[in-house]
Order: C-alpha cells, then structure tokens, then sequence
C-alpha cells in the first residue's frame, strides 16, 4: 500500500473518534492496555511533563540515547505537519503503512471508546513493541495524573517549567497545577527550573527520589552550543544535563551530554534565514513561554509579528507582553477556524499605536510580511500558527 492510501485510512479511523475529548482517568486506558498484552511494559521509558520545553527535552534525550545506539522510540504531541512526526523510531518518523497497520490492530480490539489521544498513545505503545525498541522518551500530554502516558513506570519522570495553562482542567493556581503533573513521578524525578512554591508541592505529592536543576547545571549549560536557540533553551539543556547525569548513576546508561549540541526541535525559536529576511517561529502560546521569547527577541531589530491564537489561551495577556516590542502586527486566523480566535477580536486588542494588518490566512500573512521592509518576521501565538507557517515551506520559497 501506499503511503498516501495509508495516510486517508488512517485518518478516516482517527476521525471517527472524539479529537478533544478528554477523560480524566486511567482505568479505560488501562484496561484496554491490559486487553492487548500491556505493550507499555515491553520496553524502559523516561517520562516528561511540565508546561513548556517538553518536545525539546525529548529531542535531547532522544540523541542521548541514540549516541550510544540504544534503540529508541519517541512519542510527543502535538504534530505540526504530519501525525507521523509523534512516533519516531531512532528519530524517524514511523510509515503511515505502520501506522495504520497498528492502529487497524487497535481498532478491532477497541471496544472501550478511546478518546482520540489514548487511541494515539496506545498505537504508540504497540508501535514500540512491535519495533522491540530499548528505552521510549515519552511526552505527557496534558497535566499527568491522568494522561494516557501516565501509565508507564518510568526509569526517570521529568518535569521542565512548570506555568499556568490548560486552567480549565488543570486549576487555576500554579501549586494545583504542579500537583497534578507531580503524579507521573513513580521512582525517581528530575525537576527543572521552577519556583519554589512548584517545587515545595512536588515535594509534598512524592515520596521518590528527587533531583533538582541548580545553578551549576544552568551555567553549565550556558557553555553548550545547540542548533536551537533562545532563552528558554538555556533552562531546558540544563534539565537535559541532569537528567542524563541521574540516568548514568542510576541506570549505568554512560549516556553523553554532547549529544545534545546536534538536537534540533520544530518550532521553538526557530529560526529560518533567507535571501533578504530572519523569520523566527516560536510556539509561545502561555505568559513563561511568551516572556522568554520576548527575552531571545531581544538581539533583533526591525521586527514584524504574524500572530494567531486559539480561543482556548491567555492571548490577550500574551499579546500584551508582545506588542509593545513590534510596530506592525499581522493576525491570520489558523486553518482550523472552530479553534481559531476571531481576527478582529484580536485586533480590538491591541494598543492604537500599533498598525495592524489583517491577512486571509497564513501564507497570505507571510507574503504580506516579506513586503515590508522589516528584515526579521517573528511567527508566534500558536503551534497550530507554526505547523501552518512551515507547511507553506518558507525556506525553499525564499531562499536565495
């Protein structure tokens, strides 16, 4: 079969379930796992939640780990183009022919109702064991306690920058919010840079052995060159770092942090030269994320923002951060409009003394920026605005 035939089928499955659906608990997960011979057990796992920096401390562990030819699966989410790019085996995404052979196998036996991300994530489980991969870098979803993942039991949980997002099921305080990430830690965790009032609640709801990134991790990291950038990088090597020291003392891995100096991640603070212009992709959409972006931002000059969101985020107070570093803005509503913010919400806004410009869409966004004479085009609000923005292949549109 082909992969386009597989891509339709696989998708007319996915789509019969419920996309944003979420249930908090993990008894049908569980039991389903259990139907199928608890996949999730055929292999060792390190487990990450958090906030933000979560994809990208999966690409460095995942680097680590391959730098010693341990055969390693991947699993994170959201995708920004393809849905392959979630399961990755030694960093290649699985065929869309494997994909739905998986998830015709899940399919069959799927007489429970999966919501769409358990659907996902027990492919991703069978996926590996079918592939007898050595060690799965797992991503939470959302919150931990009762994310489809969270039914591992990890060699290490990580827990990277902990802010506020996802209220709505999470809670509006950031000690409710850690509480409920805390829940993935079973053995041992490693928590990143955090406030001390995330990190006293992560003590109060484990009695594992934890580790915490401190200053000598966060200078050390200071010294590592990555193909990523920005402020927020920094914090996300040292959590990398002490994450692969916990994994070589406790676990004998011998896993080397230069690994990590070629590790690359979609979408947060990318940044695309081209013949004439600097875009910059960042798929800040919460205040910690927005607020560090501003920081990386602040060694470019004469700059422009394309700016979407979903209904869903604490835009406003994002783009209060951002505004005042931009004179122009552009808004484009995202593709996928039941999601999307209306435009000129977003415009009613934003402060009289920025110009504002309205775009059809992201591609029409972009070459209205490219027409101005700013030389560095910042692209953020949304993953689904960044997913868009690389799905109109600005690097081979404008390269020289």
């Amino acid at each position: 079969m082909k992969e386009i035939e597989a891509y339709r089928r696989l998708t007319e499955i996915l789509n019969k379930l419920q996309p944003y659906a979420i249930d908090l608990s993990l008894e049908r997960i569980k039991s389903f796992l259990n139907k199928i011979g608890n996949p999730q057990d055929s292999f060792k796992s390190v487990i990450i939640g958090g906030t933000n920096g979560k994809g990208t401390l999966s690409q460095f562990l995942s680097d680590a780990f391959l730098a010693r030819n341990i055969k390693t699966g991947t699993y994170t989410s959201p995708h920004l183009i393809d849905l392959n790019e979630r399961f990755r085996i030694n960093n290649k995404p699985a065929s869309y022919c494997r994909l739905l052979d998986v998830a015709l196998k899940i399919g069959r036996i799927n007489s429970v109702n999966l919501t769409y991300f358990e659907f996902l994530t027990a492919v991703a489980f069978e996926l590996f064991k079918q592939e007898k991969i050595e060690v799965a870098v797992l991503e939470v979803g959302m919150g931990g306690e009762f994310d489809a993942t969270n039914v591992v039991n990890p060699m290490v949980s990580v827990i990277t920058r902990i802010s506020s997002d996802h209220t709505e099921h999470l809670g509006n305080t950031l000690e409710t919010i850690a509480k409920t990430k805390s829940k993935i830690i079973k053995n041992v965790g490693v928590v990143g840079k955090n406030s001390k009032k995330v990190t006293d609640e992560i003590r109060r709801n484990t009695s594992a052995k934890l580790f915490f990134v401190d200053e000598s991790h966060l200078n050390k990291a200071k010294r590592i060159k990555t193909m990523m950038q920005g402020t927020a990088t920094k914090e996300n090597i040292a959590t990398a770092l002490l994450t692969i020291e916990v994994l070589n003392k406790l676990y004998d891995y011998n896993l080397d942090y230069k690994a990590i100096e070629n590790s690359f991640w979609q979408g947060r603070f990318e940044v695309i030269r081209t013949k004439n212009k600097t875009f910059i992709l960042d798929g800040a959409h919460n205040k910690s994320a927005t607020l560090k972006l501003v920081l990386s931002l602040k060694d470019f000059d004469n700059k422009i923002l394309i700016f979407s969101a979903l209904k869903s985020k604490d835009w406003k107070n994002n783009l209060k951060l951002l505004s005042p570093h931009f004179k122009k803005i552009i808004l484009t509503p995202i593709a996928e409009h039941r999601l999307s913010e209306d435009v000129h919400n977003i415009k009613n806004a934003i402060a009289k003394q920025n110009i504002v410009i309205i775009a059809k869409n992201v591609n029409d966004a972009i070459i209205k920026a490219m027409e101005h004479k700013e030389n560095t085009i910042v692209i953020t609000g949304s993953l689904y605005l960044i997913g868009e923005a690389k799905a109109c292949k600005i690097h081979k549109k404008f390269l020289p």
